[in-house]
């Protein structure tokens, strides 16, 4: 199966299931005493996304199943974030990507860190060692403003359209 340009890159981290609600406690984002969950539904089609092919030159000129990636390759991710398929606009998700382990979609491995710009402009960041497989995790390496000192991991799946990213911010 060719994996979506979402599980590409995060691939970033990474690709989900293909519904999801967002849950956030009032008040704090991370309550005393509770892990909060936030999850984000990203369709293939509000995204963009970019391989930068760097030499040797194998990707080639339409990406695809028997596509290889190099060393050195970059991949670059902006997409829209929603609370569920068909739901609201939560926010954008930025990613990067380097491959470090070469190989086609299915062995290639990337180091890729992402951030979560929500709409009142609070962020996640993310980082982790990834595939292109249809799951991967990360770690959550901070926030700001509700998210200010956030902790914890992303499990990020993808289908052959879509992406959903499950964040598990620590107390």
């Amino acid at each position: 199966m060719k994996p979506s340009k979402r599980s590409c890159v995060v691939v970033v981290l990474a690709g989900i299931a293909a519904t999801a609600a967002v849950a956030v406690p009032s008040g704090s984002a991370q309550a005393p005493g509770a892990a909060t969950t936030l999850s984000f539904y990203e369709p293939d089609a509000q995204g963009t996304f970019k391989v930068v092919d760097n030499p040797p030159k194998t990707f080639g000129k339409r990406p695809g199943p028997k596509s290889r990636f190099t060393i050195g390759d970059r991949l670059t991710l902006s997409s829209a974030l929603f609370d569920k398929k068909g739901g609201t606009r939560q926010g954008r998700l930025y990613a990067d990507a380097t491959i470090v382990k070469g190989g086609t979609f299915d062995t290639a491995r990337f180091l890729a860190t992402a951030t979560y710009v929500l709409n009142d402009r609070s962020q996640i960041s993310v980082q982790g060692y990834l595939s292109f497989g249809n799951q991967s995790t990360a770690s959550v390496l901070g926030g700001t403003g509700r998210y200010e000192g956030a902790r914890g991991h992303l499990l990020s799946t993808s289908t052959a359209d879509s992406s959903t990213d499950t964040l598990t911010l620590l107390p």
